[in-house]
């Protein structure tokens, strides 16, 4: 009995090893903050397997739509990338709003990020539905392509619940996470950002990315130049550069 024990427990512990080993070659890269929600997504992402992409590829996602967008969409046009907009339909000044519409008649992305970025922790399916549709609605008054809106939502506050998850696959979305990390490719549902600030690492940053391009990798470059102290332009251009020169396609959408 005791050895039918024992030999119960190496196979365990062996069956242990050899998962181990799975995730570690497998799991998304993790940032430097390890969240439960980046632990969570990154399970997730690593059951998903290795890419179905044939080639690296990265976006720049700018949030809140302030007038920062307007430094954005310079470090952009001198990268020769389009950028994409999380905006707070609601909440955008006019000057910012008639830009960005117009960005986007010619390749910038828009993706949504609540109608005045509430919490959405505590909502039911019907308040966040609702919020998801009016946002739509509000873009289209002021002059967005609302055919042409990516198919991204960012929670408000980077909130991740079972209900927010539920209502924005129903709506036919991807959900872009909170969690810290790169992702395996472009089709899984619940995707993770790199945040570029002022304590960005770019050395350290270079070789994560060096080993997701070799995966065909999809990273996607978190920025937020409505709050000053979070951002720099300095660092901004470094990794947007250093992503372009490794080899990462931009084009999200051959």
């Amino acid at each position: 009995m005791k050895k039918a024990i024992k030999r119960l427990c190496y196979s365990l512990l062996f069956i242990a090893v050899i998962i181990g080993i799975y995730l570690w070659q497998n799991i998304p890269l993790i940032g430097e903050e390890i969240s439960k929600q980046t632990l969570y997504v990154s399970l997730i992402d690593a059951w998903h397997g290795g890419s179905q992409d044939n080639k690296a590829h990265a976006m720049w996602i700018d949030d809140d739509s302030s007038l920062g967008v307007f430094l954005v969409k310079k470090i952009a046009d001198d990268m020769s990338i389009n950028p994409t907009f999380a905006v707070i339909a609601d909440k955008m000044e006019d000057q910012v709003a008639d830009s960005i519409a117009s960005w986007q008649r010619h390749g910038a992305g828009i993706v949504l990020h609540g109608l005045r970025h509430e919490r959405w922790k505590d909502w039911d399916e019907n308040q966040i539905r609702r919020d998801i549709r009016q946002s739509i609605i509000r873009l289209h008054e002021q002059g967005f392509d609302t055919t042409k809106i990516l198919k991204f939502i960012i929670p408000p506050h980077g909130c991740n619940t079972s209900v927010i998850r539920k209502v924005i696959r129903e709506e036919g979305y991807q959900m872009i996470s909170g969690a810290s990390l790169i992702n395996p490719d472009r089709q899984v549902f619940q995707l993770g950002r790199i945040a570029i600030t002022p304590q960005t690492d770019t050395v350290e940053l270079r070789k994560k990315l060096q080993k997701a391009y070799r995966r065909n990798a999809f990273v996607i470059f978190s920025t937020h130049s409505s709050i000053p102290s979070w951002f720099s332009e300095e660092k901004t251009r470094q990794v947007i550069s250093m992503a372009k020169e490794i080899g990462f396609d931009f084009k999200i959408y051959d």
